[in-house]
């Protein structure tokens, strides 16, 4: 399995990452000290030239999610408007388990995916490379249940609908933000320093009982383990 290689032209690659970069910006910005933005806080007017590639994802079972907001890409792709099917319905059926393993950790890690697709060839035609990221979004309940995505697609789109094998993914956690900062934080654990008090054998000596301390064996369910007692 590739992990974002270098299958497409160095145009289209450059064109992705860009709306790749940019949609993540967007949501960054919503963040606002929060983890997680607020699907409510999504403005379609602050990222219009982002709207061919942009759709909404709502949550509807585990490993599920439909379409809430379609976007001009995927109606060409799929040769129909996708508005209110899952979106499992782009992913080729082998595909679709490794799909929903991603979506599933996208809501409940939460966690931002990003994804690498190509269909399949057919006669006389290549197929198609696609790149998809994928952010978590709250519902107004505070439920982590919706993402703000985004799909570029490179290669000539027939009149058929396509389909997509998962080609590669990543997945990176978000962690939770700090109350002072809007930056996400990561614990880290630092050595510190233990002082240890010296050992001194006369002071030991000195403190130790005079009469031995008796101690026995009792019997436990066992064979192989046993339990000393002490008479102190």
């Amino acid at each position: 399995m590739r992990i974002f290689g270098d299958g497409k032209s160095g145009a289209a690659k450059v064109h992705s990452i860009e709306v790749m970069q940019e949609v993540k910006a967007y949501w960054e910005g919503l963040r606002d000290g929060d983890s997680i933005p607020y699907r409510s806080d999504v403005d379609p007017r602050r990222i219009q030239k982002l709207l061919k590639h942009a759709f909404i994802l709502e949550r509807i079972a585990p490993g599920l999610a439909r379409l809430r907001v379609s976007c001009n890409t995927l109606s060409d792709v799929m040769g129909m408007d996708m508005r209110g099917m899952p979106m499992s319905a782009l992913i080729n059926g082998d595909s679709r388990e490794g799909f929903g393993e991603v979506l599933e950790k996208v809501f409940s890690a939460p966690a931002v995916g990003r994804l690498e697709l190509t269909s399949r060839r057919s006669f006389g035609r290549t197929g198609l490379q696609g790149e998809m990221m994928l952010l978590p979004l709250r519902s107004d309940s505070g439920e982590v249940n919706r993402i703000l995505g985004a799909i570029t697609i490179d290669g000539d789109v027939g009149r058929s609908p396509e389909r997509f094998d998962l080609e590669g993914s990543f997945l990176r956690r978000i962690e939770a933000a700090s109350e002072n900062s809007s930056e996400p934080v990561a614990t880290i654990l630092r050595p510190q320093k233990i002082s240890m008090p010296q050992f001194d054998p006369a002071a030991q000596s000195a403190k130790a009982p005079k009469t031995p301390v008796q101690t026995t064996l009792a019997p436990t369910k066992h064979a192989h383990l046993r339990l000393v007692v002490t008479d102190s």
